[in-house]
This record gives structure tokens, C-alpha cells and sequence, in this order.
């Protein structure tokens, strides 16, 4: 039996290192920031009563993401290794305070040169690193997708789609925008998830896209506890601080919002109990209630099958350089798109001018 346990969205300001010229600079930024966070974290273990806790920290509020940077500038200023010097700060601290940990960063690995990767990431009560999982819809980075062969071949669709089983249930982590495509979470509860983390670096306080609303949806729809930590503005870029507002918040397996900070500013006050026992006896029941129970998967699998918009492998063998390129492949995605049907230009000149 699971006991319930209690998790906490750890709200902060993204401190972008944009202007930094220099990778000594940008560090000298970043773990000044971890500074702060660990303050926040040791506050909110002192809080919990001495229970299993999780806390969790929004997207890439590190170090903000790339704006002008080439890859390879981006790659030797900003991003970190994971595990590295800046994880390792969290990694201590995890296991000095006996509780897991949900961050995103920037990531670079020798293993891929020339790539990096927007990556989150669970660290575990002994201090390890349980899983990685790197972002597949994004426009900011380059993604697994980008060179999917080679990706699969090395990690698998474990290792792609990776789920921690631990003492607090399965867990699962992905970021921001992906929460506005529903294979993304899907992809985690087929493997077993049964809280999905959700660092992000949104608007927060509207429902722009339906963005708000596809947070409360992933979660019933999956029937799993989603907790979505925001950042609360990012500062030192020609970014308004206001994109991102806060509004963190933790979310049952039914949708329903069991706890929020209601707007910006640093907070802890998105904490919730979180009871996978409950949600387990959910998935067991029949009837209406369960809607993992009722999905008719096979029927739905030929169109799947069958349709392509964003090309994969991309860039397999030469790594994206910059966010231009990712532009590029947009544009094949459109035609992609038109050939299906799914889009339609309203003349000839229209097609021609989108191209």
C-alpha cells in the first residue's frame, strides 16, 4: 500500500542568461538561482511534517530558453549535464532532505555532440537521477524526433518514454507545451504512469489555446494526478516579465484542482496530498467512470498509421544549428498538411505565398 504524500510546486523567476556573454557568467547566474530554490525546497520540507514529499520546479527557469544563440553557443553557454555540477546541488539536497525532486534544464551529452536537449528530469531520496525524458514537441530546441532511428535504437520506447516506478507510485514527467498534445501524456500513461509532473513556463492565468483547460483534460482523460509547476516571469530579456504568470497548480485524476497559487509571484502554496490508492481503485472499477477501461484503440490506429505532418529524422545525420531550420520543417509539415486534407489554401496564390 501507497501512502498518501504530499506535493508541492515550487514557483520561482526564471533568471534568463541571454546577456551573458561567457559560460562562467551564465553558471555564476544559474547557481545563484539553485541557491534560492534549495531555500525554498529546505522551507517547504520543514512544512510537510516529516511525510514522503515530491516538490517539483517549472521549465527551462534556469536559464531562460535560446532567443539570438546559435546551437553551439547555446550549447557551451547555457546548457548543463545531467547528472553534472548544477544537479549534483539538488541531488545532495534530495537526500539530505529524503525527497524526490522534478526540475527541467537545458541538457548537452557527449553522447549526442552538436545537439541539446530541453530535458526533465526526477531525482530520487538516494540521490539518484531516476529518469530523463527529453522533449518531443518543441520549437525552441531540437528534438528525439529530429533524429527519432537513431534515438529509438539507442533508448527504446522505454527509454523515450521513460516512467519511474517508485515508493510513491509511477511517476512521469514532461513539460509545457506538450501538455496541449494528447499522445504526449498518453504515450505515459501506456506505460504505467500514475502522476505525470509538469514543469512549464506558461501564460498561467488564461485559457490561451485552451491551454489551461488541456491541463484539467490530460489529467482525466489519463486518469492520473498531473502537477503543474509555472514559472512566475522571466527576467533580464526584452521578454515581459508578465508571459508567465504563475498559477501553478496540482490536479486529480478526475480534473478537479486540488490546490493553486491563484496567480504569480514566488510561492509554495500549489501542495496537495496526493492518494495513488485511490486512483488505483479508480482503474480497477467498471462503468462510465473509467475511461481508460473504454478505449477502443484498434479502431483509431489505421489513421494514425497512415498520416505524417511534421516529418521525422530531419536532421539525422547533420544536428539543427539554429531555430531557423526548425522553420524549415514547418514548412514541410504545411504541405504535409494540405496533401491530407487537414489545411486548405483558399487559391493558388495563397499556396504559392505560404511557400
Amino acid at each position: 500500500m501507497i501512502q498518501p504524500w504530499t506535493a508541492t510546486c515550487i514557483q520561482v523567476y526564471t533568471h534568463c542568461v541571454n546577456s551573458m556573454t561567457t559560460r562562467a557568467d551564465a553558471m555564476a547566474m544559474v547557481n545563484k538561482s539553485v541557491d534560492r530554490w534549495l531555500q525554498l525546497a529546505k522551507a517547504g520540507a520543514r512544512m510537510s511534517g516529516g511525510g514522503k514529499q515530491l516538490m517539483l520546479f517549472p521549465e527551462f527557469a534556469l536559464t531562460g530558453f535560446p532567443l539570438h544563440e546559435t546551437a553551439a553557443e547555446w550549447i557551451e553557454k547555457a546548457c548543463i549535464e545531467i547528472s553534472g555540477p548544477i544537479t549534483e546541488r539538488f541531488q545532495k539536497t534530495a537526500q539530505d532532505l529524503k525527497c524526490y525532486f522534478g526540475l527541467n534544464a537545458y541538457e548537452r551529452d557527449p553522447e549526442w555532440p552538436g545537439r541539446y536537449f530541453n530535458c526533465s528530469f526526477i531525482i530520487g531520496p538516494n540521490g539518484d537521477i531516476l529518469i530523463k525524458y527529453r522533449r518531443i514537441n518543441t520549437v525552441h530546441t531540437g528534438s528525439p524526433h529530429d533524429f527519432m532511428d537513431k534515438y529509438l535504437d539507442k533508448y527504446g520506447i522505454e527509454g523515450t518514454f521513460p516512467v519511474a516506478k517508485t515508493e510513491l507510485g509511477n511517476l512521469a514527467i514532461m513539460p509545457c507545451g506538450e501538455i496541449m498534445y494528447p499522445e504526449a501524456a498518453r504515450m505515459f500513461m501506456f506505460r504505467g504512469a500514475e502522476v505525470l509532473l509538469h514543469p512549464t513556463s506558461d501564460h498561467g492565468l488564461e485559457d490561451k489555446w485552451g491551454w489551461e483547460s488541456a491541463k484539467k483534460v490530460r489529467a482525466a482523460e489519463n486518469m492520473m494526478y498531473l502537477i503543474s509547476c509555472n514559472a512566475t516571469g522571466q527576467l533580464g530579456t526584452y521578454i515581459p516579465e508578465g508571459q508567465t504568470m504563475g498559477n501553478s497548480k496540482i490536479i486529480d485524476f478526475n480534473g478537479m484542482v486540488l490546490a493553486k497559487t491563484g496567480g504569480p509571484g514566488e510561492s509554495t502554496t500549489a501542495s496537495a496530498i496526493i492518494d495513488v490508492e485511490a486512483l488505483r481503485r479508480a482503474r480497477l472499477q467498471p462503468g462510465a467512470g473509467n475511461r481508460l477501461l473504454r478505449q477502443r484503440l484498434e479502431i483509431y490506429r489505421p489513421l494514425y498509421n497512415s498520416s505524417s505532418f511534421y516529418p521525422a529524422n530531419q536532421f539525422a545525420d547533420t544536428p539543427m544549428d539554429s531555430k531557423a531550420r526548425i522553420m524549415e520543417i514547418q514548412e514541410k509539415a504545411l504541405k504535409n498538411m494540405e496533401k491530407a486534407g487537414v489545411i486548405t489554401y483558399p487559391d493558388q496564390a495563397g499556396r504559392k505565398a505560404a511557400e
